[in-house]
């Protein structure tokens, strides 16, 4: 009697099953990967928009108060720049009449940029904040 070499048919046939699902499972990784890596390669240009948003009211010579906004690209923005009220720093001490007004009276700005843009799973979106010293508008106590 002689023996037969090789594989059955039904053996063949699981093992390209367990090989397609493998393969299945690692594709589904890979373009999980890429979705996750192109999430953040957005979220770090948004950052850089928003960086340089508030980089250049930083560097203007005089702050202006208001809004501006704007699209770049896939990126909606806004930026506002506003003065902060004194009330903050020490009202008491004006009622008093230890604070005087002065011309070209400097005082605390606040500049506040955020960038949105539209995500797979919704909008997402960067806010940076930060402050200033800067010349104070008229009529601002």
């Amino acid at each position: 009697m002689r023996r037969q070499r090789g594989f059955t048919l039904l053996e063949v046939m699981i093992a390209v099953s367990i090989m397609a699902v493998g393969i299945v499972a690692a594709l589904e990784l890979f373009s999980g990967s890429m979705n996750l890596a192109g999430d953040a390669d957005r979220q770090s240009k948004a950052t850089v928009l928003a960086r340089e948003l508030v980089d250049e009211e930083l560097w203007r010579d005089v702050l202006e108060e208001g809004q501006r906004s704007g699209t770049e690209g896939q990126f909606d923005w806004t930026v506002e720049t506003h003065p902060v009220d004194r009330e903050l720093v020490g009202q008491e001490l004006e009622n008093q009449g230890e604070l005087h007004k002065a011309a070209g009276e400097m005082g605390l700005w606040l500049i506040h940029a955020e960038v949105r843009w539209q995500a797979p799973l919704g909008e997402k979106s960067i806010v940076l904040e930060t402050a200033r010293i800067g010349e104070k508008p008229e009529g601002l106590s």
